[in-house]
Parts: C-alpha cells; structure tokens; sequence
C-alpha cells in the first residue's frame, strides 16, 4: 500500500445542517484495486455525512470505480485513552 493523500482536507454538511471541515488519509495498492480511507477530526455519528460528501467531490478523481475499500473512523483522541477507529460500510 503507499498513500495517495495524507492529511486531505475536504469540506463535508453535517446533520445539523452545518458546513464543516475533515481530514482524510487515502492508502491504495499498487493497482488500485483497493483502497483504505481514514477518516479523521470529525465526530463518528458524521462519518457517513463525511463519506458522502468524499464520494461526490474528491474519490472519483482519485480512485476507478471498481475500486474495493475500506473505510475507518478514526475517533478523536482523549487525554490518556488510546485511538480507536470504527469500520464504516463502503458505499463508494
């Protein structure tokens, strides 16, 4: 795997009706035949507001549509508590 875009941000609506900003890593194979998406600086329950905004603006210009993926949440670190990340359902 070697990384396409480190740290990109994009622009995504939340639920709530608000513009706001995220980050997202993009690791593929040398094929491109799968792809890993790590979403980060956003809440988990936006996630999927965040994917889609991905799936409309920046991923069809970077990865084949055959491409198959994975995509984590990578939740936001709290003083002293270990990173966890949740695996969200593709849709791209």
């Amino acid at each position: 795997m070697h990384q396409l875009r480190r740290h990109h941000e994009f622009e995504y609506r939340s639920r709530s009706g608000e513009d706001l900003l995220g980050r997202v890593d993009i690791w593929t194979d040398v094929a491109a035949a799968r792809a890993v998406l790590v979403l980060r600086d956003l809440p988990v329950g936006e996630a999927t507001c965040a994917l889609n905004a991905l799936n409309d603006t920046v991923l069809p210009y970077l990865l084949r549509p055959d491409t198959k993926l994975l995509i984590l949440a990578l939740h936001p670190g709290e003083a002293g508590v270990k990173a966890r990340a949740l695996v969200l359902p593709h849709s791209a």
